[in-house]
């Protein structure tokens, strides 16, 4: 086989395993590292070193390579007097994520998490949100 047959090959070779891995739909990475990335989650905890803020419930109308949207129930804890004694209340909210990326275990992950609050906002909080997901 020739020099030029086989740098092809090896370009083809590439280009298949890139394609596969881009044809697959991108997942959300937890808060505990070593827990398996996962797709349409029913529960993402927002808030990962108390679990304070967490969405449940969430219903998928959308999960594909740029993003992907749920409706749910937010989860929030008060804090009143303190987080240890405080309450959660329970709020109507909508879930996207987006910033699709390759991470170093060559799984493709969303990186990105906003929220809007539907109708009652949190106290102290504004009616929408965001913040970054780890890419492992």
């Amino acid at each position: 086989m020739t020099r030029a047959l086989l740098v092809a090959a090896a370009i083809a070779a590439v280009a298949a395993v890139t394609a596969a891995a881009a044809s697959k739909p991108p997942r959300i990475a937890g808060c505990i590292p070593g827990t398996p990335s996962t797709v349409r989650p029913s529960k993402i905890i927002v808030a990962c070193g108390d679990a304070n803020f967490y969405f449940t419930n969430l219903r998928w109308s959308s999960w594909n390579a740029k993003q992907a949207v749920a409706h749910g129930l937010a989860q929030l804890n008060d804090c009143k007097p303190t987080c240890a004694g405080g309450h959660f209340h329970t709020y109507r909210s909508t879930v996207t994520l987006s910033r699709a990326r390759s991470c170093s275990d060559g799984i493709r992950a969303f990186t990105r998490m906003a929220w809007l609050f539907q109708g009652t906002v949190p106290s102290g909080m504004k009616p929408r949100g965001s913040q970054s997901l780890p890419c492992r």
